[in-house]
């Protein structure tokens, strides 16, 4: 799924709320999928420029790739270091995995 994200709070927003739909399609956990969510909203709001995000979900994993032209980059990998982010192809690119449970 493809989003352009205009570079406002509701932009993000919108992003923000397409990360944690997509989060939990893969089954990432409510707590987990909400801090992605809100990570990935302040990610975008400091690109201050127009962003793409693109996701995509497979069984246990979404896969997240944020770019935006010019210096925005390095803001956006800030926000989201906390999930491994690096900057690749001229995106951010992150994936995070469902935790699999285990029995106690």
């Amino acid at each position: 799924m493809t989003v352009r994200c205009e570079p406002t709070a509701a932009g993000a927003a919108v992003g923000a709320q397409v990360v944690l739909a997509m989060a939990a399609r893969v089954g990432i956990p409510p707590l987990a999928a909400d801090r992605l969510r809100g990570d990935v909203l302040e990610a975008l709001q400091a690109a201050k420029a127009l962003v793409e995000l693109r996701c995509s979900a497979c069984d246990d994993a979404l896969s997240i790739a944020i770019s935006t032209p010019g210096e925005g980059l390095e803001a956006v990998k800030g926000a989201l270091d906390g999930h491994g982010a690096e900057i690749a192809d001229g995106a951010v690119v992150l994936v995070s995995r469902r935790t699999p449970l285990r029995s106690v």
